[in-house]
């Protein structure tokens, strides 16, 4: 997903980068420290999330909002939790109180990209096919048939995402790692913003990496709690 920050706080946008730069799928493509110099910017361009912050001069947050016609998701990232409820009231998918960590934001992230459009998905690139255990996968040409259970872990790939399989050469897919996450069955794990694993082929998890028969792959600080779950 595309997104912008508007924030008058130099050290706002420092942190929402920062936070930014741990999520695979989000990119940021504009920064403003003003609502007025956002609008002409978001006549040209579609995005897919805005980082709103709501005290700011020349025009704040919340009467910005009022001015987009077809608004992207919004999250708001202020210190006034007074204005929480009429931001609810515009629609905006999560209110961010300052100081918020990383988990929080994440959170947020997470409403956003479910709530997503599913006609924002490449679609063209990988379907289901009426048999749950299959997915039809396309490269960059041709289209291949892969059996779900053949698939030990993905790995993102800058704008790819590359499928490491039991008894072929890995495949590199044009789709986000997000996608699968939400694709692929129970047996899947995302351990790391870049990695998703079969749990059939765990063999052990030592300290903060997870060991398959030919490669350890990191287990990201965000996604321990899914690994900690495994073992329970």
């Amino acid at each position: 997903m595309d997104c912008i920050i508007i924030d008058d706080e130099p050290i706002a946008h420092h942190i929402i980068e920062d936070y930014v730069n741990e999520i695979n799928d989000l990119e940021i493509v504009k920064s403003f420290y003003n609502a007025v110099d956002a609008i002409s910017f978001l006549n040209t361009t579609k995005v897919d999330l805005i980082f709103l912050d709501i005290k700011m001069p020349k025009l704040e947050g919340l009467d910005f909002v009022k001015t987009l016609t077809n608004p992207p998701a919004i999250i708001i990232t202020s210190a006034y939790e007074e204005y929480a409820l009429k931001s609810y009231e515009l629609s905006i998918t999560d209110y961010l109180l300052k100081p918020f960590s990383f988990e929080r934001f994440l959170k947020a992230y997470h409403k956003v990209s479910k709530a997503q459009p599913e006609n924002t998905i490449q679609q063209s690139n990988i379907q289901s096919v009426s048999n749950e255990d299959t997915l039809f996968l396309k490269g960059d040409k041709e289209i291949h048939q892969v059996k779900i259970e053949h698939i030990k872990y993905l790995e993102s790939y800058g704008g790819y995402v590359k499928l490491y399989l039991t008894d072929e050469k890995p495949l590199v897919i044009h789709q986000a790692l997000q996608y699968f996450e939400s694709t692929l069955n129970s047996n899947f794990l995302r351990i790391h913003r870049s990695y998703i694993v079969n749990k059939k082929y765990i063999k052990s998890i030592v300290g903060n990496r997870i060991k398959l028969d030919d490669m350890n792959l990191p287990i990201g600080q965000s996604y321990k709690i899914n690994v900690v779950n495994l073992i329970k």
